[in-house]
């Protein structure tokens, strides 16, 4: 076990440090993927530069690609704010391996998980789309009330002043 933790703090490298060969990503993403070894994925998925990606997947055996896409499509629903560095490796393992997955009869069933995924994200988006339209119509409101309300203050101010002049007059006389 420690053997393998050095391992691992071996592979663990900084963001500007360069990538470990494709073929070596290759190999820890499948090892990860049969181990089911959660923080071996995270290190090969850790890296996002597209030159990267395409290497690898295009090293990645196709008996590999359904399971990927799930695991991504698990670490998406636990945690959306992830989708954006993840969907860098699904749009890859689209366009690479889209002829596996077309001539796959059961994929629409398998990719399940990722349709629903989308769908629920569409439907937020929609939701908070509409939302942020309201805020931003409530905030224009705010706002032309503000910009009338030093107007009324002033004319206020003015009524006043005058209805002072006119008493100071009537007591003088």
């Amino acid at each position: 076990y420690n053997e393998y933790k050095s391992y691992l703090s071996m592979l663990s490298v900084s963001s500007s440090a360069v990538a470990p060969a494709p073929d070596s990503l290759v190999t820890m993403m499948i090892q990860a993927l049969n181990a089911q070894d959660d923080a071996l994925l995270e290190e090969v998925i850790h890296y996002r530069k597209p030159a990267t990606v395409e290497k690898t997947l295009t090293r990645l055996p196709i008996t590999h690609v359904i399971p990927l896409i799930k695991v991504i499509t698990e670490k998406i629903e636990i945690k959306p704010s992830r989708g954006s560095e993840m969907v860098i490796w699904l749009k890859q393992i689209f366009r690479i391996h889209r002829s596996y997955l077309l001539s796959t009869p059961d994929v629409a069933l398998q990719l399940q998980p990722l349709y629903r995924l989308i769908d629920t994200q569409l439907h937020n988006y929609t939701k908070l789309n509409k939302l942020q339209g309201k805020l931003e119509l409530l905030l224009q409101e705010k706002k032309s009330e503000d910009d009338i309300s030093p107007m009324k203050d002033s004319e206020s101010e003015s009524e006043d002043d005058v209805l002072v002049s006119d008493d100071s007059a009537t007591l003088s006389d």
